[in-house]
């Protein structure tokens, strides 16, 4: 699951400390997890332990709470009494599949938490990134080791630069312009200016991905320049949803579309190096350069506490 370092023009905790927070990152992602599993193994052990009981005589309240009363004894008080016996049917995941799609879902929005607040500072988030199916895709299909810059501004000297996505992963870095759309959408190139989005025969000109991607790989090579570490930098033009129907005219430039996005995926998942530090370097230049807007937290906190009950603030 990669790491969310930089969320349009919101305060990041990687700015703050890019060398320390991936890794407590992957930590508390693992011990978070750890901790959801055997919590739903329990729950699980105590549901095929109770059933019995509960086949007797269902409809009997008393019954129940006699075997609820019966079962306890065998689980520490404490457990005991933040399990909601009668409501766990209810209210719990009863697949390890729904385990697995709840942390994901925790996962995905403790990280847009910090990729949008520190101790101190706090931006306010766009409701729309929380529904953001390629965000999602970036940060829950991509290996721990990727680093995720989405919508970041960047400044090209002095001037603020709006960029699409930036994955700078253990190996090269990765400049990609995002083309959004529907099963039914279609792009064709027109021009060298122009591509055209066509859905259900409804037609929208819109200006050549290549141009913007040469217009990152200006930025990111002014940002760079000078730099003691050099990466191998990839441009794509890819679409999650859509098909790209247009020839390939750069051997630079890849094209990945819904048919192919599993190749995108394939080929970062098969780097299986660890953070490197020339990773973190770029990571911290670039964050450097990029544009922060936030407001200072109304009741600040003095530390991360990973084992609070709400996601949000169990890692603020």
């Amino acid at each position: 699951m990669a790491q969310l370092i930089k969320l349009s023009e919101y305060v990041s905790r990687y700015e703050i400390d890019i060398y320390r927070y991936p890794s407590r990152y992957v930590r508390l992602k693992k011990e978070r997890w750890q901790r959801l599993k055997q919590d739903w193994e329990a729950r699980q052990k105590r549901q095929r332990l109770m059933q019995p009981w509960i086949r007797r005589d269902p409809d009997d309240p008393s019954k129940l709470r006699q075997a609820v009363s019966k079962w306890r004894k065998l689980f520490s008080s404490d457990a005991a009494d933040d399990f909601d016996w009668e409501l766990e049917d209810q209210s719990e995941e009863k697949t390890f599949e729904e385990l697995k799609d709840k942390f994901r879902d925790e996962l995905f929005r403790f990280q847009i938490s910090w990729a949008s607040s520190t101790v101190s500072e706090i931006s306010q988030v766009k409701k729309s990134y929380y529904y953001d199916g390629f965000l999602r895709f970036l940060t829950q299909e991509l290996p721990d080791t990727v680093f995720v810059m989405y919508h970041p501004v960047c400044y090209l000297k002095k001037a603020p630069v709006d960029m699409d996505v930036l994955l700078i992963t253990p190996s090269e870095i990765w400049i990609i312009r995002h083309l959004r759309g529907s099963d039914q959408t279609i792009f064709n190139r027109e021009s060298d200016r122009h591509w055209v989005q066509t859905k259900q025969d409804r037609k929208e000109r819109f200006m050549n991905p290549y141009v913007d991607l040469r217009r990152m790989k200006q930025v990111l090579d002014y940002l760079l320049e000078g730099s003691d570490t050099v990466m191998p930098v990839r441009q794509a033009v890819l679409s999650m949803e859509g098909f790209i129907d247009v020839s390939k005219l750069s051997t630079k430039t890849f094209l990945y579309d819904r048919r192919t996005i599993h190749e995108f995926k394939e080929k970062l998942l098969r780097s299986s190096a660890p953070i490197k530090s020339h990773q973190l370097k770029i990571a911290d230049k670039l964050l450097a350069n990029s544009m922060t807007i936030s407001s200072i937290r109304d009741n600040m906190e003095l530390e991360e506490e990973p084992l609070d009950s709400n996601p949000e603030n169990r890692y603020d």
